[in-house]
């Protein structure tokens, strides 16, 4: 009688291990991988919304401080979007020009574009933080799935700069609170 209970205490703790196992939620091999292409395509998309904010942020912004911020968004954005055209057609990626803005991010610069006076610095800079952690995600992933050489060259060279972007736009969202 003890050996059968020991047997189903054995077999319930393997069940449990089994079923704790497969549920596992880290598992990234089922993870799709993103794509060159892809990368491209966001990468790109990502600039067009910070030259098209940043532009807003220079002309609207009240803060001195914003107005710095928007410039220097269009700057170095230009300047990654630039290289990445370059190395998209290095790819055989095509970039449509100008890259059209997903509806969510059109959306967003047509919200900016209504807002006028404190509430536009304090707008943008909550979009700023949100749109340089999505970018940053966006180019930790590609530093994660893409192997090509010169699009890792890329990626290591472009994360540093939204990483200052993003303590930037968080120190502008401390201002305008």
């Amino acid at each position: 009688m003890n050996k059968l209970l020991l047997r189903r205490k054995i077999l319930f703790l393997l069940l449990a291990a089994l079923g704790a196992t497969s549920c596992d939620d880290d598992d990234d091999d089922n993870d799709p991988k993103l794509t060159v292409q892809e990368f491209m395509q966001q990468a790109a998309a990502s600039d067009m919304f910070e030259i098209t904010t940043g532009g807003l942020a220079a002309q609207k912004g009240v803060m001195a401080e914003v107005k710095t911020f928007g410039a220097m968004l269009v700057t170095d954005h230009t300047k990654s979007s630039a290289e990445l055209r370059t190395l998209a057609t290095q790819k055989n990626v095509a970039l449509p020009n100008p890259v059209p803005l997903p509806a969510d991010k059109q959306q967003k610069v047509t919200t900016l574009q209504g807002q006028n006076g404190s509430a536009f610095d304090r707008q943008f800079a909550q979009m700023q933080v949100d749109a340089h952690e999505e970018a940053i995600d966006l180019f930790e992933d590609a530093d994660e799935d893409i192997t090509d050489t010169e699009v890792q060259a890329f990626v290591d060279k472009t994360l540093p700069v939204l990483r200052m972007h993003l303590q930037e736009a968080k120190k502008l969202e401390d201002m305008t609170d």
